[in-house]
């Protein structure tokens, strides 16, 4: 039994290894785009190690899938084997919410900077109530960039047929067995 299970875990392994030495990605990632990005956020706020702009400052920035992404640039999507034409439109689709998305969370991120420094950095400061109305506004702001991410999610399903979508999804999550 344990060999079986050992067994299983080899040829998973080596599977995922194998493949990914053969994958490529549809394009190369867009990485001046990407350095602009962490330009424009600036430093990460005081209680933050890192962060990835603008993915960060979506309402769901971990559970939803980053679709334009995974079907261009991810090692695997050269297997979705798609046009041109596809590939022109998921490119162009990027490009104009890419900024728009840059600027909206640069302006969650400072209004969370002054929340922080409001409430957090001063042994005196506000009283939270009056607060609020920043909190607020931070989240319309994630709430209107949440909407956005799934009409990307919805926009990429139009450019994609069935097959292809079935193939991406599989991009973002990771079986072992």
């Amino acid at each position: 039994m344990k060999s079986l299970i050992t067994t299983k875990i080899f040829v998973s392994l080596l599977l995922l290894f194998t493949s990914n030495l053969l994958a490529k990605p549809n394009l190369k990632a867009p990485i001046a785009d990407f350095m602009k990005a962490q330009e424009i956020a600036g430093e990460a706020g005081p209680f933050t190690s890192k962060e990835n702009m603008p993915k960060d400052y979506f309402l769901i920035p971990k559970n939803l899938p980053f679709l334009v992404g995974l079907s261009l640039y991810n090692p695997s999507s050269s297997n979705l084997e798609l046009t041109q034409v596809q590939i022109d439109n998921l490119v162009t689709f990027r490009n104009g919410n890419f900024p728009r998305l840059v600027k909206m969370a640069k302006k969650i991120k400072t209004l969370e900077m002054q929340l922080v420094d409001e409430i957090g950095l001063k042994y005196n400061s506000k009283d939270a109530a009056l607060l609020f109305p920043i909190v607020d506004e931070i989240a319309k702001l994630r709430t209107e960039m949440t909407k956005a991410h799934l009409k990307c999610i919805q926009k990429v399903k139009s450019i994609l047929t069935e097959a292809q979508y079935e193939e991406l999804l599989d991009y973002g999550v990771v079986n072992m067995f």
